[in-house]
Formats: C-alpha cells, sequence, structure tokens
C-alpha cells in the first residue's frame, strides 16, 4: 500500500510539473466527432491556476484554483474535471472531460512563451 501511495504522489508531481506553461487546442472532439467551434482555447497552467478559454463559464477567458491529483485536473470553482491522458507533456497534451451531458477530447501543443 506505501508503494502504491508513493507511486500516486510521484505521478501527481510529475504531472503538476510537466504541464505548467500555455497550451493551444489543435484537435477537438465532442461525443467521438471532430468539432472546429472550439477553435482558439487556450490552457495555461501556472502553480496551482489554471487560465483558460474553454468554455465552462459564461466569462470568458477566467482564472480558477485548480487541484492536480494523479491524472485529473480539477477546476475546484466549477467542480469541472479534466483527466490527463498518458502522455509526454513534452509538445502534446490530451484531456478528456464531461461537460453538460457531453464527452470531451481536447489536443493541445505547447506554445513557446518567447
Amino acid at each position: 500500500m506505501a508503494l502504491a501511495a508513493a507511486c500516486s504522489e510521484t505521478t501527481t508531481k510529475d504531472i503538476q510539473k510537466d504541464i505548467q506553461g500555455d497550451w493551444e487546442l489543435y484537435s477537438a472532439e465532442r461525443d467521438g466527432k471532430n468539432i472546429a467551434t472550439l477553435e482558439g482555447t487556450y490552457f495555461n497552467f501556472t502553480g496551482d491556476t489554471l487560465i483558460s478559454n474553454f468554455p465552462t463559464t459564461p466569462k470568458i477567458p477566467y482564472t480558477v484554483p485548480i487541484k492536480i491529483t494523479s491524472n485529473t485536473i480539477t477546476n475546484l470553482e466549477q467542480e469541472v474535471v479534466f483527466i490527463v491522458e498518458p502522455e509526454n507533456y513534452t509538445d502534446t497534451l490530451h484531456l478528456s472531460t464531461m461537460f453538460k451531458g457531453n464527452g470531451f477530447d481536447l489536443m493541445l501543443r505547447r506554445v513557446d512563451s518567447q
């Protein structure tokens, strides 16, 4: 049990560290179908904060506190949970979520902040 907990904690810290920075959407699916309406969507992870324009609130863009545990990112204000799919996180990030009864798969690419 202790080993499993230690591995989970390492994964959480690694994910939190690896996803820091700016990401832009390059592909999105809603319930398995390609959608273009999310073009221009971005995510910025800074510490325990998310800045995004993914339409979960009427106010876009928004800044919210997040909690990262194992392979999930939870938007603590709207109770939206993003599942971090296994990836390298160097150049791409794959997030999936359920929102308003629809399943979303979001493919993001890292944006250089230079």
